[in-house]
């Protein structure tokens, strides 16, 4: 097991905040009592310090439970990562995303806009009218148990060149019954090692770990006092490997791709549906 684990993570996500805007049925902020806070300036400037030197190409996710944009220095945030040439990676549900945020969200390597509204949605269409360029990805994403946002589904599949889309994604809906991670779908292979404790660290907005984006709860390491490096190989992360699937992971079927719905692209002016394996 230990020789699929990377020696530094190759994604990390550092939640800016877990405040959001919406509160959307099926989201997970309806099981967690976690909804204040943001990340401080100096505790992200270390952390990207740190990647810089030690695995300078690892991905950055600078969101996780809530709605990054929230964070009134996001833009000072993402210069320094800029600087730095961090690599970017984020989520927004496109309500604040205005005026300098987005512009300096522009770019980022890979933009997804979750669409829950209306609103999200147009506020979507007019950010790659305007900053869609040749060095990001932007895609849009819907969740198909929101049954009202099928309609823009269906108008950016059937228009021509996705509005400007990279992509468009389809998720199923998932942490069912309160358990985080649990899709509710019969499943008929055989349980894999999950591929998210092989590469990803999640840390709160206030530097605790998580083992996973999935699992929104923490652990008792705190990144204001340690490393990634620390963190990455601390006894906390080692047993939640070694004792893979604890009581915490055993209801999770993310490992198996169950959620992650469909994609579709195109490629020289042909459409491809694609069905999305293993996370």
């Amino acid at each position: 097991m230990l020789s699929i684990i990377e020696k530094f993570p190759t994604r990390i996500a550092i939640e800016l905040t877990p405040i959001c805007n919406l509160a959307c049925n099926m989201c997970p902020r309806h099981i967690i009592d976690k909804n204040s806070g943001f990340l401080d300036f100096e505790l992200w400037k270390r952390l990207l310090d740190e990647i810089k030197e030690f695995s300078p190409d690892t991905i950055v996710l600078p969101f996780w439970r809530g709605e990054s944009l929230l964070h009134k220095e996001f833009v000072k945030f993402s210069k320094y990562a800029l600087e730095k040439n961090i690599r970017l990676h984020i989520s927004t549900n496109g309500h604040h995303v205005k005026d300098e945020k987005a512009k300096i969200l522009s770019k980022y390597e890979f933009i997804t806009f979750s669409l829950h509204t209306k609103e999200g949605f147009e506020s979507a269409l007019d950010f790659v009218k305007k900053y869609k360029t040749n060095t990001n990805t932007i895609q849009a994403s819907f969740v198909e148990c929101e049954s009202e946002m099928m309609p823009f589904l269906d108008e950016l599949i059937q228009s021509e060149n996705f509005c400007g889309f990279d992509a468009i994604r389809l998720y199923e809906e998932h942490t069912k019954e309160g358990k985080f991670g649990y899709s509710g779908k019969e499943i008929f292979e055989s349980r894999i090692f999950c591929p998210k404790l092989t590469n990803t660290l999640v840390i709160s907005s206030d530097g605790y770990i998580s083992r996973c984006n999935h699992i929104w709860k923490t652990e008792n390491y705190n990144l204001n006092t340690k490393s990634i490096k620390e963190a990455w190989a601390s006894e906390v992360m080692g047993d939640i490997k070694n004792n893979y699937p604890d009581s915490m992971c055993l209801s999770c079927d993310q490992w198996s791709g169950n959620t992650n719905g469909k994609i579709w692209k195109k490629e020289d002016n042909l459409l491809s549906e694609i069905n999305i394996g293993n996370i």
